[in-house]
């Protein structure tokens, strides 16, 4: 256990080495604006330049739908979850996260991005997304733990990913509930990536003994898997962390 943590921590330290380096420029003193302003401008230009990519990647080499949605539902979350460590204020990620509510509900209605709105049935999730990204940097801001950020929109980010992912490639092959709209396949795969999310990241933030741990990851993984499955049309953006944060207020 104790080399397994001290690997963890190696692995975290070489990402904070990172993330120091672009702090270094972002903290350095600007002549007409504040670091928190920078870091929210470059993450706004950071996601625009997404957009286009996203874009590009479909109708250039022809992508399915399925895939430029998931790429920029998980290139998307990782730019969150990297970026907004650089921000002090919750009212910049505000103003961020309102920014991009606006672009993908304006794109969604106009059926001008089809890279991220197109799918098979109704969802709202891409519309969604920046909401519980806000909430979560807010909560985690008040209770002054990380953990209330990192571990729910890291679910959102590569487990919700995973459990479509999951659903389409083996769907067929398993039960599927809601008129084939979730299948077990998909909450599979979302309890696996979730249960080794919620391990590593609990592992890291808090000194739980092995039990604990163990415990509390399959507590968050199940509540978070049976969110996932019976939320529809997209709702599960909002539902996987919110379950998530009411898990973690019981336990960190």
């Amino acid at each position: 256990m104790v080399q397994n943590r001290s690997l963890l921590v190696k692995l975290f330290n070489f990402h904070a080495v990172v993330c120091n380096l672009i702090s270094n420029f972002l903290y350095q003193p600007h002549m007409f604006m504040s670091h928190d302003l920078l870091a929210t401008i470059a993450l706004l230009l950071s996601f625009l330049i997404l957009i286009v990519i996203t874009n590009y990647l479909y109708k250039r080499f022809k992508w399915a739908s399925e895939n430029s949605r998931k790429f920029i539902h998980v290139t998307g979350g990782f730019l969150c979850l990297l970026g907004f460590r650089f921000i002090g204020s919750h009212w910049y990620v505000l103003i961020l996260c309102s920014i991009a509510f606006v672009i993908l509900l304006v794109s969604f209605v106009k059926k001008s991005l089809p890279a991220i709105h197109e799918t098979k049935r109704v969802s709202f999730g891409s519309i969604l997304f920046p909401i519980p990204v806000y909430a979560c940097f807010l909560v985690s801001q008040y209770s002054g733990n990380d953990l209330f950020f990192y571990l729910p929109v890291t679910l959102l980010t590569v487990s919700d990913t995973l459990a479509e992912w999951g659903g389409n490639k083996w769907g067929d092959k398993t039960m599927s509930f809601f008129q084939k709209q979730k299948t077990l396949a998909g909450s599979i795969c979302f309890g696996i990536s979730s249960f080794i999310i919620c391990l590593l990241l609990l592992f890291y933030f808090n000194d739980f003994s092995t039990w604990a741990l163990v415990i509390y990851s399959l507590v968050c993984m199940l509540i978070t898997t049976i969110a996932e499955l019976v939320t529809l049309k997209g709702f599960d953006n909002l539902t996987i962390p919110a379950s998530a944060l009411a898990v973690l207020y019981f336990i960190a």
